[in-house]
């Protein structure tokens, strides 16, 4: 690992890491299917990424799988400054969707009677957080515990504030004390405030109740299981294996800074997770499909909540076709992705590497629907 004592200030790092902006090319592949209808679906996909990257995003990559047939776009390039190509079937930082896995990992639990939902954390955890013994599992799953959220304690206004700790090492517990130390923001259960510091005391109880890391149990109960080679959770590991495209940041002058390399223990629970489009189809299918948890607990998971359109570790999304999709969006500094599927079997996968801008939130939407509905 580098010494964060390298690191220096931020301005220093931010003049050595300023690279040009992107050359821009469009790619796009189709798997199986009727050729006629592929190709419209590869041409659709191909405009939805290209308005994605033009806000600002370097590259973005895209898989959508329906029952006959799987197509894969991208646009923008790997490498800012260059035509390197994306890789379609290229890994990335997937930030939040690991709390679906951290969820489903927790609802096993819940099965196996290791776990209650409606257990205190204190039960498993005394002490370990404010109100512990009236804070319930259910209350992390479904952000409405009241916990203060970890990401605001960290500095990440502007993205380039975060660069002098970017190598640095973080403990599950030393990012909930971190977090802890501010008030609640409300009483346990009575309002929703999304808070990545759930996701932490949920790593924690996974390790309490089975003796192994949150990590192994994700990796034994899911990514063995439905063979997601392409999946993994870092820990401490600087770099994302394999092939894959970087990730950038503003530097506030009109250039941007790789941030590709950085250390994800800082995300941990809530966020270290790296796959792939493919992976993460094969995740939101299998769990939606019933192969992941029993059909009691995924009713659990897939119950939404207003206003916060989130069920127990799972997000919700209607599209105009009228199909409910569920799955969970993220971001890793430098990268977004969302991951949703619908109970009959349509799922899509996007994953965007920031550059000047991150992607508009519209035309992220017009993909997902064109993916979901009309592609």
């Amino acid at each position: 690992m580098r010494n964060r004592n390298k690191v220096g200030c931020a301005a220093a790092v931010v003049a050595a890491l300023v690279v040009a902006l992107p050359v821009s090319a469009t790619t796009a592949t189709a798997v199986d299917g009727n050729n006629e209808s592929r190709q419209k679906e590869a041409s659709v996909l191909r405009q939805d990424l290209d308005a994605v990257v033009a806000g600002g995003p370097t590259s973005a990559l895209v898989e959508v799988r329906g029952a006959r047939r799987t197509v894969r776009a991208t646009s923008g390039t790997a490498v800012a400054g260059t035509r390197r190509p994306v890789d379609p079937a290229g890994r990335f930082r997937a930030g939040s969707v690991t709390k679906a896995f951290v969820a489903t990992t927790v609802l096993q639990l819940v099965d196996e009677d290791l776990l209650d939902l409606d257990g205190s954390v204190d039960r498993w955890l005394p002490g370990l957080v404010p109100d512990g013994d009236r804070i319930t599992v259910r209350e992390l799953l479904n952000h409405t515990s009241g916990l203060p959220d970890v990401t605001d304690t960290l500095p990440l206004k502007p993205p380039t504030a975060f660069l002098p700790i970017r190598y640095r090492t973080w403990t599950t517990t030393e990012l909930v004390h971190r977090a802890t130390a501010q008030p609640p923001v409300f009483e346990p259960g009575a309002s929703y405030h999304y808070s990545s510091t759930d996701y932490l005391v949920l790593g924690l109880l996974i390790e309490r109740v089975t003796g192994h890391s949150y990590a192994h149990e994700i990796s034994h109960r899911i990514l063995r299981p439905l063979n997601m080679e392409d999946t993994l959770l870092p820990g401490t590991k600087l770099r994302i294996p394999g092939s894959h495209a970087h990730n950038y940041i503003p530097d506030g002058a009109g250039g941007v800074v790789d941030i590709t390399e950085m250390n994800p223990s800082v995300m941990n629970a809530a966020g270290e997770l790296i796959s792939s489009a493919a992976d993460l189809n094969t995740f939101t299918t299998a769990l939606l499909g019933g192969r992941l948890l029993p059909p009691k607990l995924l009713r659990e998971m897939m119950t939404i909540s207003e206003p916060s359109q989130t069920g127990l570790g799972l997000q919700s999304m209607a599209t105009p076709c009228g199909a409910i999709a569920y799955g969970h969006d993220g971001d890793a500094l430098g990268s977004s992705t969302w991951t949703f599927a619908t109970p009959g079997g349509r799922a899509v996968t996007l994953s965007v590497a920031w550059g000047t801008g991150r992607p508009a939130k519209e035309a992220v939407t017009n993909l997902l629907e064109d993916a979901l509905c009309h592609a």
